[in-house]
């Protein structure tokens, strides 16, 4: 998808991370440095933590998407459930 080489300086191949691999960065990161999900309070629990969407709130800030561009590329890189761009919208507006 996204991989093109180019020459570095001294011929070694350097590539641009694909998009799975960025995903997985925010990922990492989004889990080192989110809030705790919030339990034990009144009212319907969080379907999704805060590290998923920091997660893919930087992944959408990384390669300039809107949010249904984010959500669109998504559904082919996560296997599990993840938030639509409406809530994605609506947590970056609130956090």
């Amino acid at each position: 998808m996204y991989i093109s080489l180019l020459m570095g300086k001294r011929g070694f191949v350097r590539r641009e991370a694909s998009p799975k691999e960025v995903l997985e960065h925010c990922l990492r990161l989004a889990r080192e440095v989110a809030p705790p999900t919030p339990k034990g309070k009144r009212g319907r629990p969080w379907r999704y933590s805060h590290a998923l969407y920091l997660a893919i709130l930087l992944y959408r800030a990384f390669f300039r998407l809107t949010y249904r561009e984010t959500e669109a590329s998504l559904q082919d890189l996560m296997e599990g459930p993840f938030p639509s761009h409406q809530s994605l919208a609506r947590y970056a507006l609130k956090h």
